[in-house]
């Protein structure tokens, strides 16, 4: 399976999200990475069992600065990393998303095309 893309641009997507599952998880709890053909795209998945974002974060996960308080002390991020990714990724015509569920993890996913438009 191959799409056209930014190499750079979509490894450094994939990297900020899995850093960001790994950051944000306990020790030995995983983390999966998966990819999926679906017709004319590429699902990308992200996939944590760690605890979860509420869901009054939720609708400003992407935004520039947008943090959840209350995470784990010594494990804040520059609050960039997810707008990177939003960026990125419709930059190249595709969605970010995240199912989330407080306790039981969270799925960053993205889909891209194929192709570019």
């Amino acid at each position: 399976m191959a799409i056209e893309c930014d190499v750079a641009l979509i490894r450094r997507v994939v990297t900020n999200l899995l850093g960001n599952a790994v950051k944000h998880t306990e020790a030995g709890v995983r983390v999966r990475f998966s990819v999926e053909e679906r017709g004319d795209t590429v699902v990308m998945k992200v996939i944590d069992e760690g605890p979860g974002i509420p869901p009054e974060y939720r609708h400003r996960i992407f935004e520039k600065f947008g943090q959840i308080e209350g995470r784990q002390a010594g494990r804040k991020g520059t609050g960039l990393g997810l707008t990177f990714c939003k960026l990125a990724v419709e930059a190249h015509h595709g969605e970010i998303g995240l199912d989330s569920e407080v306790g039981k993890g969270s799925t960053f996913w993205v889909v891209l095309p194929k192709k570019r438009p």
